[in-house]
């Protein structure tokens, strides 16, 4: 009994609870695509605090309805509103929940090849060497170039079934036309037998 009257006293013994602490977060969040969960970057001002407690919408009406929504960062690409909840304990008192705007953009995709690639003649066909930065498999069209006078307004020549074989001058375009996680791209190269 004498425990629970000196625990009462300690609670009530008059100490002032502090305010609650300051969230160190962007009010608007932007990141890319990487296929993972990507928590939003927040936190408490002051050591000791409790920690923040982070729930993410996938709607602005879902965070003032308080409904579905989840502790587990998102990873799709999408707006999220998101509710940062500062609890009350060890000392400081609750505060205002802040809120986020956070957006998941598409992720970019740079396709990496030689402008101008030179091979020479051995009867087989010839494709232009690129690389991709991402976990994507761009489309490779080639064209028998024509020159800049002939080409025109968005002519890039005749297109062939696949890489040449033949000596000459062709055009390869190496496109990526994009989709739910990563942006389109592409890019042109000059391809030579000789």
């Amino acid at each position: 009994m004498f425990a629970v009257v000196l625990a009462f006293a300690a609670c009530t013994s008059g100490r002032a609870l502090e305010d609650a602490p300051i969230i160190t977060s962007a009010t608007h969040q932007h990141t890319l695509y990487n296929g993972r969960g990507q928590p939003i970057e927040a936190a408490a001002s002051k050591e000791g605090a409790p920690p923040v407690v982070i729930t993410y919408f996938r709607s602005e009406e879902d965070l003032h309805a308080d409904r579905n929504g989840s502790p587990e960062a998102p990873a799709e690409v999408g707006n999220y509103y998101v509710r940062i909840r500062r609890p009350a304990g060890n000392g400081y008192r609750a505060g205002n929940d802040v809120t986020v705007e956070y957006h998941i953009q598409k992720a970019l995709v740079t396709i990496s090849a030689e402008a101008r690639q030179e091979f020479a003649y051995n009867g087989s066909p010839r494709a232009v060497v690129f690389s991709v930065d991402q976990n994507v498999e761009p489309d490779v069209a080639y064209y028998h170039s024509v020159s800049a006078e002939q080409r025109g307004e968005g002519s890039r020549g005749f297109p062939l079934g696949g890489p040449p074989a033949e000596r000459g001058v062709y055009l390869a375009v190496i496109s990526w036309n994009g989709n739910a996680h990563y942006m389109g791209a592409s890019k042109e190269v000059e391809l030579v037998i000789r």
